[in-house]
């Protein structure tokens, strides 16, 4: 049985809509919205149905590479949680490749009130140029970029202690330092954590755009 944290509470999340493409947002890009990217199989729907103690909320598949659409989640509080098609796993053609890739960035350049981009990334591999890359773009168009390395109870102290070597060189080689968590969907750890950063950030931006 999963161990989700529950000591740092989190806003009643239930699944709003999906879009094929980002010509059918509409006014969606008004709410405050936080987004989750990240290659197949690095965790993205069972961080969000740990953080929303909801283990339904979002559809795990065995299947890599299988969400082709964009899901958006609403809290009660009123900010979307949304979570972009994974991409890169290995059974995807160049094209497939490529479409996610241009997907990602259209959604960057023309998503209105996107406030936080997680990252996410399985700690068990190496982090990719392309996400160094995204990190640099989110900074640019003054969206708050946030790492997340998921599965970190699969590593043992040194492989963790290497991880967070990684990550302090790819601060270096950009330039400026950016939020990184480390976390267990499985276990729970720092998932209170992340919870609590979301709050913090989020309630108080959709005060402010009511």
């Amino acid at each position: 049985m999963h161990k989700y944290s529950k000591e740092i509470p989190f806003p009643e999340t239930k699944f709003f809509t999906s879009i094929a493409n980002l010509s059918e947002k509409e006014d969606l890009d008004s709410v405050p919205s936080i987004t989750f990217m990240g290659r197949s199989n690095s965790g993205k729907s069972s961080l969000l149905n740990a953080l929303s103690n909801h283990r339904g909320l979002a559809k795990v598949s065995k299947t890599p590479g299988k969400t082709k659409l964009i899901n958006i989640f609403r809290t009660k509080e009123g900010f979307n949680l949304i979570d972009l098609p994974g991409f890169g796993y290995s059974k995807a053609s160049h094209k497939e490749h490529k479409d996610m890739m241009k997907l990602l960035e259209g959604f960057l350049n023309s998503w209105q009130n996107l406030k936080i981009l997680f990252i996410l990334c399985d700690s068990q591999r190496e982090f990719p140029e392309e996400e160094l890359s995204t990190i640099e773009v989110a900074m640019e168009k003054k969206i708050k970029p946030v790492v997340i390395r998921t599965k970190i109870d699969k590593l043992n102290q040194s492989e963790q202690h290497r991880v967070r070597t990684d990550m302090e060189a790819a601060m270096n080689e950009i330039g400026v330092p950016f939020r990184v968590f480390y976390l267990s969907a499985t276990t729970g750890r720092g998932v209170g954590e992340l919870r609590e950063f979301i709050v913090e950030n989020m309630i108080d931006q959709t005060k402010v755009s009511k």
